[in-house]
């Protein structure tokens, strides 16, 4: 049986395989120096710009997703044409050839990027509702201290802005009380221990698709965590609530947007399992004098 003869290394393919998989690309034509260059560069330069975003908020953030959409656009680009620059050079290929050994490096990467996602202590998180206004709108994000792997392992405290999670879904509120302290409301008034949350009026503020306006009201938890809420009125439907202790291991979470939140009043205490982080800076915020604050 005579040997396969010598096959040249397809530029276009080379091309095609960095644009979508990098670096495969690399390993199709046979340089597994970029390929392990690729592979450091990407590793590191992931963990330098996390860094980046966790001292100096918003980081990476501040090109936006339209940005960071381009900006990897480009690079695959530009792996892409050096890939198939290479496979012009390259010598011809022979023996047969295993598509695993080319995209076996794209799984490792993939691989240690999920490690990376899941592992880093301090991830950034998305506000996926208007629960949390005035202190965050839709769509803001903040870092977190607590790697999305370990829920159950935060240390909040009575006026942090958590992470926890339902149902597998990961949602920002406050924590109002710890446990075997007793939350009630009465005409919308927060109480801890019997006693009503200090509150100063500060204002009002509109409130998109109705027609009454938001009162700004700066609460003062009995540790002394100051924040700010927005109500609407003394007669929501979550504006009483009996008096409630929060057992041992579960804290007591609410939404700093008191009429429009779903949150401890509507399911309970959220048990210390289900938190997964405390978030410790604004990443991205619709007041851009916010970011980098403590929300």
């Amino acid at each position: 049986m005579s040997e396969r003869p010598p096959r040249p290394r397809r530029w276009w393919l080379a091309l095609l395989l960095n644009l979508i998989v990098p670096p495969t690309g690399y390993a199709y034509v046979g340089s597994w120096k970029a390929v392990w260059a690729t592979f450091a560069a990407v590793v590191l330069g992931s963990v330098a710009l996390n860094i980046w975003t966790l001292l100096r908020p918003p980081g990476i953030h501040a090109f936006g997703e339209q940005g960071l959409l381009v900006s990897a656009a480009v690079a695959a680009v530009l792996l892409g044409l050096h890939a198939a620059w290479m496979a012009t050079r390259a010598p011809a290929r022979t023996g047969a050839s295993r598509a695993i050994n080319y995209v076996t490096p794209w799984f490792l990467l993939l691989a240690l990027n999920l490690v990376l996602k899941a592992f880093w202590p301090y991830p950034v998180y998305t506000a996926s509702t208007e629960s949390m206004l005035p202190t965050l709108s839709q769509e803001d994000l903040v870092l977190a201290e607590g790697a999305r792997a370990s829920c159950g392992e935060a240390h909040p405290k009575p006026g942090d802005v958590v992470v926890y999670r339902r149902d597998a879904v990961p949602y920002l509120a406050r924590v109002v009380a710890g446990p075997g302290q007793t939350v009630s409301l009465h005409e919308g008034l927060l109480a801890i221990d019997g006693r009503t949350v200090a509150r100063r009026a500060l204002g009002s503020v509109p409130v998109a698709g109705l027609a009454v306006r938001a009162t700004v009201v700066e609460e003062t938890l009995p540790g002394g965590a100051r924040y700010r809420t927005h109500d609407l009125g003394p007669d929501g439907p979550l504006d009483e609530i009996a008096p409630t202790t929060v057992p041992a291991g579960s804290w007591y979470l609410m939404g700093d947007s008191r009429d429009n939140s779903a949150d401890s009043r509507s399911f309970g205490p959220v048990r210390n399992a289900e938190v997964c982080a405390v978030a410790i800076r604004i990443v991205t915020n619709k007041d851009p004098r916010r970011v980098g604050q403590k929300p």
